[in-house]
């Protein structure tokens, strides 16, 4: 059965322009280490965004609510200060973790963010089964997906060494939101060709974690 987050509507912004982008792009922070690594800020400061709207409680995860870029972008800043890459970037899964639950904490809202981490060894690899059920049950709480890839596999859709939103599943097909724009991919092929670990991360903490790496 496909499942969705409820308003993927809420995710759209407006440019100075008057031009609509669904979701955010890392190119507009205003540094060029900001642009190059902000993957990782800019999906959980989409998911913030998101989730303040969701909820009365859950409303200090943005401040100044608006539609506007301008807005949205001071809202990417103050996020990256608590989610912010090494020298590799936001490269593990458990730094997201971290840094969620440090904005929460900063925030006044408690947030406990649950983690699926992907390693490398495929025998340590969870069924497929267990990922799905893992993305399902955060869509279902209306929550969505960080997801980070460091390999494509067989998928072309994707940038690799990249933090995207995924807002849907529909069989093995992921809707995925990154740099203003929607998409659709294989999660499934994601999963049997990725070459290296990567992971999904629930600033709600739904679904049953997987942390073996």
């Amino acid at each position: 059965m496909p499942t969705f987050i409820l308003h993927p509507e809420r995710l759209d912004l407006t440019g100075p322009d008057g031009t609509v982008t669904h979701g955010a792009d890392q190119d507009w922070f205003p540094d060029l280490w900001q642009q190059r690594a902000g993957c990782g800020p800019n999906t959980a400061a989409l998911i913030f965004h998101y989730l303040a709207q969701q909820r009365p409680e859950f409303s200090p995860l943005r401040a100044k609510m608006g539609k506007d870029r301008a807005g949205f972008l001071e809202h990417m800043c103050r996020v990256w200060e608590y989610i912010t890459p090494r020298s590799h970037g936001l490269n593990r899964p458990e730094y997201m973790v971290e840094g969620m639950t440090d904005y929460g904490k900063a925030v006044g809202v408690p947030l406990a963010p649950s983690l699926f981490a992907f390693p490398t060894p495929r025998t340590k690899r969870p069924p497929w089964e267990q990922l799905r059920s893992f993305v399902t049950a955060n869509l279902e709480a209306d929550c969505p997906v960080a997801f980070l890839n460091l390999d494509n596999g067989k998928v072309k859709q994707l940038h690799r060494w990249h933090w995207v939103t995924l807002i849907g599943l529909d069989g093995d097909t992921a809707s995925i939101v990154d740099n203003g724009e929607a998409f659709t991919m294989d999660l499934h092929l994601w999963y049997d060709t990725t070459k290296t670990r990567g992971g999904f991360v629930s600033a709600l903490g739904a679904g049953e974690e997987f942390a073996s790496c």
